[in-house]
Parts: C-alpha cells; sequence; structure tokens
C-alpha cells in the first residue's frame, strides 16, 4: 500500500531521517552534548595541568591539584551517566516510531548492497558488501544511522558558524 503516492521506502526514510532530527534536538535542549563537551574540557585542563605540574617537579602544585582529584572523578562518572538521561525520551519514541513502521509496512521488503546485521559472519567477519534483505524496521534503523551521522555534522558545523 503506498501512502501520498509514494513509494513505502521513501515515507520510512524520511520518517528515519524525521526521528533523526527529533533526537538531535532532544538531546541538545537536555543538554547533554553541551555538559558533556563542558566536563571533557574541565578534565582535560586538570589532566594538563597534573602534567605540567609533574614534568616541572611542583609537588605544591600536584599536592593542590591531588585535592581536586576527586572532584574530577566525580565529574568522570556524571559524563558517564548523561547519555541515559537522553535515553526517557528517545527509546519510547524509536518503539513507536518501529512499531508504527511495522504496521503502516507489514509486507515492505528492501534489498540494499551492503548487510550491517549484528551477526558475526557478516559485520565482525567485516563480509558486509553483498545483497541484504532489510524489513521495515531494519530499512528506518539503518536510515536513522545514516541520517543521523548527517545531521549531527550539518548541526555541528552550523552551530560552529553562530558562535563565530
Amino acid at each position: 500500500m503506498s501512502y501520498f503516492g509514494l513509494p513505502d521506502w521513501t515515507i520510512i526514510f524520511t520518517s528515519a531521517a524525521f526521528f533523526s532530527v527529533l533526537t538531535a534536538y532532544i538531546s541538545r535542549k537536555t543538554g547533554v552534548k553541551q555538559k558533556t563537551e563542558a566536563i571533557q574540557k574541565s578534565i582535560k585542563d586538570f589532566q594538563k595541568e597534573m602534567t605540567d605540574a609533574a614534568k616541572e617537579n611542583n609537588q605544591k602544585k600536584i599536592d593542590e591539584l591531588k585535592i581536586r582529584e576527586p572532584m574530577v572523578m566525580k565529574q568522570m562518572s556524571e559524563m558517564m551517566l548523561l547519555p541515559f538521561k537522553n535515553f526517557i525520551f528517545i527509546i519510547p519514541l524509536f518503539i513507536l516510531f518501529t512499531t508504527g513502521i511495522h504496521s503502516l509496512f507489514p509486507t515492505f521488503l528492501q534489498a540494499l548492497p551492503i548487510a550491517l546485521h549484528l551477526n558475526g559472519q557478516e559485520l565482525m567477519g567485516l563480509n558486509i558488501f553483498h545483497t541484504s534483505y532489510y524489513g521495515p524496521r531494519g530499512y528506518f534503523i539503518l536510515s536513522s544511522i545514516v541520517t543521523g551521522m548527517v545531521i549531527e555534522q550539518v548541526w555541528n558545523k552550523l552551530s560552529k558558524k553562530k558562535a563565530i
């Protein structure tokens, strides 16, 4: 069955692109990306200070930095848990989208010249360059991955241009 006179793959791909934009927006709005970047910068600065103090053999500075070390470790723990904050919103959306796509296109089957199934024979064995068939969920997931990577790159470039 065709909706809006468009091929099924187009609707699924467009839904995946919309899903990717939505998840990128959620990620930006929850501040996870910005907070992660800030913590990474803080940790990098701390490590640089510690390295410089060790090179200079500045024991006083090393002792001061060791006092800050528990705070830095706490930030590292926080940074590891930050991505899970987005999952609270994204996983229900993912389930909603994939269930909806599957119910709208139950007989959809798309052949692609690349196989990215997570079985040891294809992806792990780098045997990915052969025709593989994807149902509506698989095609949605692949499309989401591809559009998500493109959207992330474009969004980052636009953000950098805005900052300048």
